[in-house]
């Protein structure tokens, strides 16, 4: 595995007399303070070390403790944390003794197994283990001390390729140095040179090596998680191929010399997103068009050729499309593949069909990925709708692999699918401001606000009672003079929308929303038939300025159904205090608003986020469910990603690396959409990038060098 190179910040002190250091850690993927378990500290001029714990400051020239434990006879029996923790092959721990006792020192596995003892008496004071590990599996294990005073237990975790060995707890003897302090050590010279070393539990450790500290130093660690178990999707790194995308516009067959490039650039995978209408008759699901379905069959030979494994997706399959498709379909073939049961018989056909076809096609070299981004079902209706397909595949191939893409959109876990070992698809667009900014396709997309990175983790929605209990109030403390202004850029409304917006409780601005049809305040009509509302889009700003100072602003639809706002901006006048610009940068359906506070950069930070809710309220929160998935032995691959070429190419650059490092923590292999295209790395048609010729392509070259950092090239 490649650790990302931690990177530091000096602050240099000019005053001699500060000889303190600082030690700061962050999730490198969610950027969140982490406070570590312990900090090994060498001088390797003089070859004396350290070990921190509890504790981020260091002082260079004395003894630093974090407790009041000296020399003398210890007070209490107690098990010190282990270091390092996560541990590769080695890692230790200190058992405290305050009397002369038989001691019992145990390692257990999650299953309760023990894996190393260690037994005798020990006379009073404080004694070192060291544990060989290096051949347990990646996981948790237990260290249980016990004797006539107790039990104590700690939490370690074993992380790192497994090395056939014996697992041996050394006992390494009495007179160790208590956990929590410093040791003694020399004065420091000018120019010493020190390493440190950071771990905190569920993270890789990091090292700084051959640093010089004056004194007044803050040293960064950006902390990588440690990935679940691999599966054998993690290392599938590739990309969407559109030619049989769609009946009306992307039907003219797969391309060799993509097949070729793709190998050649260092990666292994493609996506087929296929629609069905490609190689069926018209009108006719049971009637296939042989010459669409041999150019299927060049993809699946030269995915073999070329030692690229080949997904074929049906993108639009009988009865489903997250697409609306561009010409209407034959009233037979124009109805719902979750609740019409011919149209379920024959997406089952289509798969028995393309089992049959490709039976003789190795399991590492195909697979077959359902249908894409099953959007507002559940669980259980998506289940019975494909399952005849799954069990057609299984009575002619058992062994293929069968990936099934997450419900809503893709946003979603399959719980109920499980049983039938599957691979589970996600699909990575959020923000969706960002991903498809200014996309023909997205609603309103147009006059979205550049996108910026990183987002403030702020939702788009405000939710009036119609949508109970999604309610809550966008709060938000600080330093409010009067004077301030606050402009909200309102982007759509949903049938009615009471907004009213108070300054410490007091309601100070209301505004009646009441889209409608004809000419108003809207920029845009927009009339939702299946549910006979008005769901216009407004796309202007909303200005208020306080006649007061305040401490609490709080924005609300009290009455009504659902609002859009695409920025926030709270300018602070007359003050020495930041401005406060907001682009929401959590665009799902269905999350309330959080309370924030703005800190002394006019940055919103999260202070109480809604109960249920507070792994969206982080970055790259969304991303827990998959990895407890893939920690339970499911498969995880995301089939889709990217950012449509409106998006600044510095912006999507900075946004794809930080997808790129989440997705390495979780152990996933990732398809991005497309290859050749306006999300891809060939012909994207940006307007902001100096390409390079590849091939008779226009390759962005920035992009793909970041691809392949991520692909292990």
């Amino acid at each position: 595995m490649k650790i990302t190179c931690a990177f530091f910040l000096l602050s240099f002190s000019l005053f001699a007399q500060n000889s303190t250091i600082i030690f700061q850690v962050t999730n490198s993927i969610t950027w969140e303070t982490l406070m570590p378990d312990s900090v090994y500290v060498l001088n390797q001029t003089q070859f004396i070390d350290t070990m921190l714990v509890g504790t981020t400051t260091l002082d260079l020239n004395s003894l630093t403790r974090v407790d009041d434990a000296e020399s003398t006879t210890p007070a209490h029996f107690q098990l010190s944390n282990n270091y390092p923790n996560s541990f590769v092959d080695q890692t230790e721990f200190v058992l405290t003794l305050p009397i002369n006792d038989d001691v019992t020192v145990a390692v257990y596995n999650v299953l309760g197994q023990r894996v190393a003892l260690f037994s005798a008496m020990l006379p009073v004071g404080r004694h070192a283990f060291l544990l060989e590990g290096a051949a347990l599996a990646n996981g948790v294990y237990f260290v249980r001390a016990s004797s006539s005073l107790g039990m104590e237990t700690i939490k370690m975790l074993k992380a790192g390729e497994q090395i056939a060995s014996e697992v041996v707890l050394h006992y390494r003897g009495a007179g160790a140095i208590p956990t929590g302090v410093a040791l003694q050590k020399p004065r420091r010279q000018p120019g010493d040179i020190y390493s440190f070393t950071v771990y905190v539990d569920g993270y890789i450790p990091q090292m700084l090596d051959n640093q010089a500290p004056m004194g007044g130093e803050t040293y960064q660690f950006d902390l990588m998680p440690v990935p679940p178990p691999d599966d054998f999707t993690s290392h599938w790194y590739g990309f969407n191929l559109l030619e049989k995308f769609t009946v009306e516009g992307s039907n003219t067959g797969y391309q060799e010399s993509d097949f070729l490039m793709i190998s050649e650039l260092g990666f292994n995978f493609v996506r087929l997103p296929i629609d069905y209408r490609t190689y069926t008759v018209a009108g006719d699901w049971y009637s296939y068009d042989e010459a669409g379905l041999s150019q299927i069959d060049d993809a699946v030979a030269w995915g073999q050729a070329y030692d690229v494994h080949v997904s074929i997706n049906l993108h639009r399959a009988p009865g489903y499309c997250v697409n609306p498709p561009s010409q209407p379909l034959p009233a037979n073939q124009n109805v719902s593949l979750w609740e019409d049961q011919e149209a379920q018989a024959a997406f089952a056909e289509h798969w028995r069909m393309f089992a049959e076809r490709y039976k003789n096609v190795p399991r590492n070299a195909l697979s077959f990925n359902l249908v894409n981004e099953p959007a507002n079902i559940d669980g259980d209706t998506y289940v019975n709708a494909v399952l005849p397909a799954i069990e057609a595949i299984r009575q002619i191939s058992p062994d293929r692999i069968i990936i099934s893409d997450g419900v809503d959109w893709g946003n979603a876990r399959v719980d109920a699918i499980l049983e039938y070992g599957v691979v589970m698809s996600p699909h990575f667009y959020n923000p969706f401001q960002l991903t498809h900014y200014k996309a023909e396709w997205a609603d309103g997309s147009d006059s979205w606000p550049e996108p910026t990175w990183p987002p403030q983790l702020v939702p788009n929605y405000l939710y009036g009672s119609y949508k109970s209990p999604w309610n809550t109030p966008l709060s938000i403390d600080g330093e409010f003079p009067a004077g301030t202004e606050i402009t909200l850029h309102v982007q759509q409304v949903s049938t009615r929308a009471d907004f009213r917006m108070t300054a410490d409780d007091k309601t100070v601005y209301t505004h009646l929303f009441q889209p409608g049809p004809g000419e108003g305040e809207w920029k845009e009509v927009i009339y939702q038939e299946e549910w006979n509302v008005y769901q216009n889009i407004y796309d202007r700003d909303y200005s208020f300025t306080l006649e007061k100072d305040a401490k609490t602003l709080s924005l609300r639809v009290y009455d009504g159904d659902w609002m859009t706002f695409s920025e926030l901006k709270i300018t602070r006048h007359s003050s020495n205090l930041p401005d406060i610009h907001v682009q929401p940068g959590i665009t799902d359906w269905g999350v309330p608003q959080a309370s924030f506070r703005a800190d002394e950069n006019g940055v919103l930070v999260v202070s109480k986020a809604p109960t249920g809710f507070a792994d969206l309220f982080k970055m790259n929160g969304f991303l827990d469910k998959w990895i407890e998935l893939k920690r339970d032995g499911t498969p995880v691959h995301v089939g889709e990603w990217g950012v449509y070429n409106k998006t600044p190419h510095d912006v999507t650059i900075r946004f794809m690396e930080n997808r790129l490092k989440a997705m390495r923590s979780a152990g996933l292999g990732w398809a991005l959409w497309n290859f050749r295209g306006s999300f891809g790395i060939l012909d994207s048609g940006r307007k902001d990038v100096v390409y390079e010729d590849y091939n008779g392509h226009k390759l962005d070259r920035r992009m793909l060098q970041l691809l392949q950092e991520y692909a292990g090239n």
